[in-house]
């Protein structure tokens, strides 16, 4: 048999590429792995799980340092897989240079590049919130004079990070004032009154054929210490049913996209569903491990399908009728210093996975964006307000281990 050649680029360790059983997503004698990674993870993988390892400086926030033709040279592959949002266009260039198959970077700027998402889901009839890109605050006055609060954002960011709330002109020139957090481009937008949720699907050809809706209890604008971002499923009810039917709309939008979609919606003050983003890659946090007891299918692994080649799976089993719901936390760090562990674990059945992004000795720095967590907890109920009452259960047995500097 030919191994199908695949450049991996991975903002995570390769022991995630497995099935709950242990099975690889890659099999040995079917692909010839290329990995590029940050040098830390390289160092977790074991002998015969790839076939050659290169290492890339992956900045904390995703951004990946260096040319991914530079560092692949002269190599011959056949596939380009990347599943983290800030690794999407790198590659869709690389499969461009080469002359590979996949996903371009005409489509991915559409589920990257927040502007140009924005203008072709409205074209297509989707209600999207008003907004502009801008060079610099000050640009935005107007839409805050329309709409009293605004949302500045990078254009081709992530993760929450440099995501601003503006409620008033002071605000507005404090920030002009103190510049953008970063060189690149930005937007300005109405801010929704309402509710978030986050709608995650397996999309064959712009269909979702595998859908969970949760629902955001906690800000994205900030992440102080010892706090946390929670999110829940919903129960059955009229507003699982209307983003639902926005999800499908969304996606049919896209009918030539095939993955994993992570779409970030509101339902306003009366109720209306108002798209915010789509991301075509398996969303954070707890969702791909609450996804995969809701569905039975990894998002992770139906993002990596379609990119060599395959056709995504569908709902493989549905979740045990006593405890349908799901949720999960990321919590934020105590204190700052350095990462010793934890002192006190929760421990029980409905607690799905409990993951510690910090390894021993590393510095714990103050948290900038959603993800910079010192724990992230997954848990099962019967509803939403007992996953709920579960997350909080695990926050307060959950002690954390840092010693200052």
């Amino acid at each position: 048999m030919t191994r199908q050649r695949v450049v991996l680029v991975s903002h995570v360790d390769y022991g995630a590429y497995r099935f709950d059983d242990g099975t690889p997503f890659f099999p040995p004698d079917e692909y010839d792995i290329t990995l590029l990674a940050r040098a830390r993870d390289l160092a977790q993988v074991t002998p015969g799980q790839v076939t050659r390892c290169i290492p890339v400086d992956i900045h904390p926030s995703g951004e990946l340092a260096g040319s991914l033709p530079e560092l692949v040279g002269d190599l011959e592959f056949d596939w380009v897989v990347a599943t983290q949002e800030r690794l999407l266009l790198p590659a869709a260039r690389l499969r461009e240079t080469v002359g590979v198959g996949g996903m371009g970077t005409e489509h991915t700027l559409l589920l990257r590049d927040k502007v140009a998402m924005k203008r072709h889901f409205s074209a297509h009839g989707i209600r999207v919130p008003e907004y502009m890109e801008i060079s610099e605050p000050v640009q935005a006055a107007e839409l805050l004079d329309k709409f009293g609060h605004i949302v500045v954002k990078p254009v081709l960011g992530s993760s929450s990070l440099d995501v601003r709330i503006v409620r008033d002109r002071s605000e507005l020139m404090r920030l002009q004032q103190q510049g953008f957090a970063g060189p690149g481009r930005y937007e300005a937008e109405e801010f929704i009154a309402g509710r978030q949720f986050h709608i995650d699907s397996v999309v064959d050809n712009g269909v979702p054929v595998a859908v969970s809706v949760s629902q955001y209890l906690d800000s994205h604008e900030e992440f102080p210490l010892d706090g946390q971002v929670r999110s829940h499923t919903l129960d059955d009810g009229p507003d699982l049913e209307v983003l639902l039917e926005f999800n499908r709309a969304v996606l049919a939008c896209i009918s030539w996209f095939s993955g994993a979609a992570h779409l970030e919606a509101f339902l306003d003050d009366r109720g209306r569903a108002v798209f915010c983003e789509l991301a075509g890659r398996p969303g954070g946090a707890g969702i791909d491990t609450t996804f995969r007891y809701r569905h039975g299918v990894s998002l992770l692994f139906a993002s990596i399908l379609p990119q060599i080649g395959r056709a995504v799976p569908h709902s493989g089993r549905q979740a045990p009728v006593d405890q349908p719901a799901t949720g999960w936390s990321m919590i934020y760090p105590p204190r700052l210093g350095r990462f010793d562990g934890f002192d006190a674990l929760p421990r029980a059945e409905w607690l799905l996975q409990l993951t510690a992004p910090y390894r021993p000795g590393e510095l714990v720095r103050p948290p900038r964006q959603a993800k910079d967590a010192v724990a992230v907890a997954s848990v099962c109920g019967k509803d939403a307000a007992e996953v709920v009452g579960r997350l909080a259960e695990v926050k307060s047995e959950l002690v954390v281990s840092i010693t200052p500097e």
